[in-house]
Order: structure tokens, then sequence, then C-alpha cells
């Protein structure tokens, strides 16, 4: 073990020398050099006289992403959403997301749980190194943990990290956590960075994956080349070129011109770019769920048949292919589809509107005046069917908006007539968390990383926007929170997701999509995902 760490050593040493001499000659951007070098925890690392050096030799990538000029690239505390999935290939967790998206031992081989303490026991893998040579030990774990606490909101991570009571070293390679009321959930909280201690205040700290950064300037071009004491296969694509853009519309522009060759996407507007001969795509889901807010304190939305009507009465399939392009995966819950949580009874409510008018006939609504929309008297008091629909746009794109706006023609032809209003995303925040009240509104909820669903239905609750009250509900969703094992977590999840199509405190449509482009073969990628769109880079091969 100690010689193959010092010829490794050695190698990294004297690729260190050869890349300093390279960035000497650079008369553009400052360039800054960040190949790991040998420390003393590898012993006799010297440099090997003769013969070429390099590590980077083999196939190569060319990768886009857009973000701020400047962005941090810090994999604790940066939160550009591109570079984060970058950090992926730089640094692993104790836990990982299998391709269902399931917990699955990573950088530790396994855990340990005591239900009656609420304490969880990782046992670290032994003999994985840090990008410098120096051994992985619980230390670290505990030091990139209470970095993320210290810096709270700034890091990415600090929200699964508040699942956690207490992170402890009990030795070398054993990790103690205590989470208290919370289970099997734990796990998920454990997919952070892991960062090597005496390097978490650098600029570019030290990780243990399949890849290191080699250099990186102010204009944004990153480059990673393949790390030589990775602890799994080497992976065939040896380094890797990082460009950044500004927006979405120069990076498509760069891979159409060959200065990339793989460009990852959340924009429905390079969504044609999938059906290009030239190109191969790979679409993921993400973690936006588009859904309908009902205010169900309003006297037409709080009758669960008037729900029901419009979940029957909207053509998602439509919404889908002529708004969203595709780039959205329907799911009437909170729920990725497919992944190993999902409750495959969720799906309930298929497109039929004659089911729909029929629900709205046995609530008592009917059209007395022939003027298309239905109406009824309740309480001595006339009242059409009409609903305000609230909405907002994203910066670049209208997309919500026409959602809203087809949502209402769907609507009508049933009887119901739907005001649209699209306003700020601040000002819609503000209507549906006001005392006043509203009809309904279509959002994006942006889902925890832990299937904890408590934000969105536990009655009180500061994303509970529709008012949902229900004991059985919050019932559930405690006892998911403490579910011991997979099983108990899944069995429950599904009770959720049932329960969630029977009272229809949201009306889900979607989750939004995203897409990997590509100008080259993508085989050997799978389970990729928007936190880490090169997911099994490692057995990529380029065609």
């Amino acid at each position: 073990m100690n010689q193959r760490l010092t010829r490794a050593a050695a190698l990294l040493l004297a690729v260190l020398v050869l890349l300093t001499g390279c960035g000497s000659k650079s008369t553009t951007q400052p360039v800054v050099l960040i190949t790991p070098a040998p420390t003393e925890s590898v012993p006799g690392a010297t440099v090997q006289p003769g013969g070429d050096v390099s590590v980077s030799s083999g196939a190569s990538l060319s990768v886009g992403y857009v973000a701020a000029q400047g962005s941090d690239l810090h994999p604790l505390r940066g939160n550009a959403r591109d570079l984060s999935s970058l950090n992926s290939l730089v640094f692993e967790s104790l836990v990982e997301l299998d391709e269902n998206r399931q917990p699955a031992a990573l950088l530790c081989d396994r855990w340990e749980y005591s239900t009656e303490e609420g304490v969880w026991y990782f046992y670290l893998r032994d003999g994985i190194v840090f990008h410098d040579g120096s051994p992985l030990t619980a230390d670290d774990v505990v030091a990139s943990y209470e970095d993320i606490i210290i810096n709270s909101e700034i890091s990415p991570y600090y929200n699964r990290v508040r699942y956690l009571n207490e992170v402890s070293a009990v030795d070398n390679l054993t990790v103690k956590v205590v989470t208290g009321t919370y289970g099997y959930m734990t796990l998920y909280a454990m997919t952070f960075p892991i960062v090597q201690r005496y390097t978490l205040d650098a600029q570019y700290p030290k990780g243990t994956g399949p890849y290191w950064y080699v250099s990186y300037n102010s204009w944004g071009l990153l480059r990673l080349e393949a790390n030589p004491l990775w602890w799994k296969k080497q992976p065939a694509i040896r380094s890797i070129d990082v460009k950044r853009y500004d927006e979405v519309s120069e990076a498509m522009e760069a891979l159409t011109t060959g200065a990339i060759d793989v460009f990852p996407t959340t924009s429905s507007s390079a969504a044609l770019s999938r059906q290009l001969s030239d190109r191969t795509t790979m679409d993921y889901t993400t973690l936006t769920w588009e859904c309908l807010v009902p205010d169900l304190r309003n006297s037409i939305l709080s009758d669960v048949h008037v729900r029901e009507a419009l979940m029957y009465a909207i053509d998602r399939t439509s919404l889908a292919s002529t708004v969203y392009l595709g780039m959205v995966q329907e799911s009437e819950v909170p729920v990725i589809p497919g992944s190993w949580l999902y409750e495959t009874q969720s799906a309930r409510y298929n497109y039929n509107p004659e089911r729909a008018l029929q629900l709205l006939y046995d609530a008592g609504w009917a059209d007395t005046n022939g003027d298309g929309i239905l109406d009824r008297v309740k309480d001595g008091l006339w009242e059409d069917l009409e609903i305000n629909l609230v909405t907002y746009n994203e910066p670049t794109i209208a997309s919500r908006q026409k959602a809203a706006e087809l949502i209402a023609s769907q609507l009508r032809i049933i009887g119901i007539r739907v005001n649209v209003t699209v306003s700020s995303r601040d000002r819609v925040i503000k209507t549906i968390n006001s005392d006043t009240g509203f009809s309904m509104a279509l959002v994006g909820f942006n889902l925890s990383y832990i299937p904890d669903l408590s934000y969105l239905f536990k009655g009180g609750a500061n994303g509970n926007c529709s008012f949902y009250e229900s004991e059985k509900m919050d019932n559930l969703l405690a006892q998911a929170k403490s579910a011991a094992d997979a099983d108990e977590l899944k069995a429950t999840l599904a009770d959720i997701q049932l329960l969630v199509t029977e009272d229809l405190p949201l009306l889900g449509l979607f989750f939004r999509s995203g897409t990997l482009i590509s100008r080259v073969g993508l085989g050997g990628l799978s389970g990729i995902r928007e936190d880490n769109y090169l997911r099994g880079i490692d057995a990529m091969t380029l065609d």
C-alpha cells in the first residue's frame, strides 16, 4: 500500500511541476493551479527523473455550464447549481442516492441504527485517501458537518444537516450521529460532501472523488483530471474542460459550433435541440414540483368534489407537450415517479371532462341560465362557478403564464370561469399567505432532498399554503419521520401519497425536467439528476 501511494505521489508532484511551467506562459487570465501535492502521509515521495508524465492521457470531455462570473467553487458554501453538480465528481459523501433515489453506502460501507437512542453509527471504508494523499477519517466528516452548520444558509446542504442534532467521531473510522425523532430519513441528510478538514478554508479544498480540479481562472474556466488515488476503477475519460457561460443561449451556440461537447439545462427553450440528429440527450427529473394551490377556505374550492373535477378536467398531457415542450414528468404527488418511494396508485386522475362535469352536477352545480357557466344557489345567494387563478413567471420564460391560460381554457369547457392574473413571484407568495384569502395559485415548489413532506401538508406548516388540516395526515407525517427502516418509510409514504390524492390539498401537475445535451455518446451515464448530471462518468466512454 505504501509503495502504491509513493508512486502516485511522485506522479502528482511531477505533474505539478509541469503544469506550473505551462501556467507561467499564460498571457490571458491568471490561472490558479490547484493540483494536489503529496503530504507527509505519503512517505518517501520523490520526483522520479526521466520519462513523460501525464495524468490526462486518454479521452477528454468539454462541458459547458451557466453561472455568474466569480461563482464560489467551494463544495460546502457555493450555491451555483451547475458548479455543485460538478463538485459531485470531486467530492464524495458517506451516503449517496442510487438510480432509484434510495440511500446507498458510498464512503461508508455500512451503518447501524439504535431506535431506542435515536443514534446512527456510520463505519467508513478503510484505505480511502483524499487528493493530497491523506487518509479519510471520521474527523473529516465531523469538520465538514460543522462547516455547514457554521455557514448555515450560505451552504446548499444546510437544510439537510438540520435533521442532525450532533455528529461526532467515535474513532478514526466510526461516525456517531444523533438525530432524536428522525429515523431512516437521516440517511438522506448524510449526503453532504466530505472535505479534508485541514483544507476547509482553502480556496480549493480536497476531496476523495474520481476527479480533482487542476486549474480555475476568473473567467470561470475549469479543468478536472482523473484522480489516480481514487478507490474505484479509473475512469476512461481522463480530463474534463469546463467553460462558463452567462446565458443558456450562449452555451447552446457553443454546443452547436463544437466549442463544448456537453451541456445540461432545465430551460424548455432548449428542448427543441433534442430533436436534432447530431445530438444525444438524456432527460432527468428535478425537484421542482408544479401544482395548483387551492385556498381551502374558499367556499367553492373547500368542496373536495370540485377539486376532483378540476383534476379530471385538466389535460396534463396537452400541457406537457404544448407549453412545457416535454420538459416535465406528470405527477399528482410530490414524489418523483420511478423513484423507490413513489406510489403508482397515486396516478388517479386521468383526463376525463365528462367525469369532471358529473362531479360538479352531483355537487349541486348546473347551468341554469344557459350562459355556459355553471352556477348554484347557496344560503339564498346566487353564485357562478368562478375561480381567480394567480401565477408568476420565471425570469427568462413565460411557461407558467401560458400553462395558466391553457388550464383556464380547459376548465371553461366544463363550465368553470377562470380569471388569470400574472404577477411577480413575491406578490404571489404574499397573496397565498395572506389572511384575506385567494382562489387558486399555480406555483412551483422546490422540494427538499429529504422526503419529509411536513412542509407542505402538516397543519400550520410554512409551506401549507392551502390551509389544509388533517389529523390523519399529521400522524402519517410524524410516522414517516420516525420510520426506522426502508420498508416502514416506503409504506408510510405510500399512505401519505394516497391521502394526498384523496383529500387534494394540492392539485399536482408535474415535476420539471432538465436535459443533458451532447454531441458525443453518453453511454455509461445512468440515473443522472440535477445535482449530478454526469453521474456514472467513471463508466462513460466516448464514441
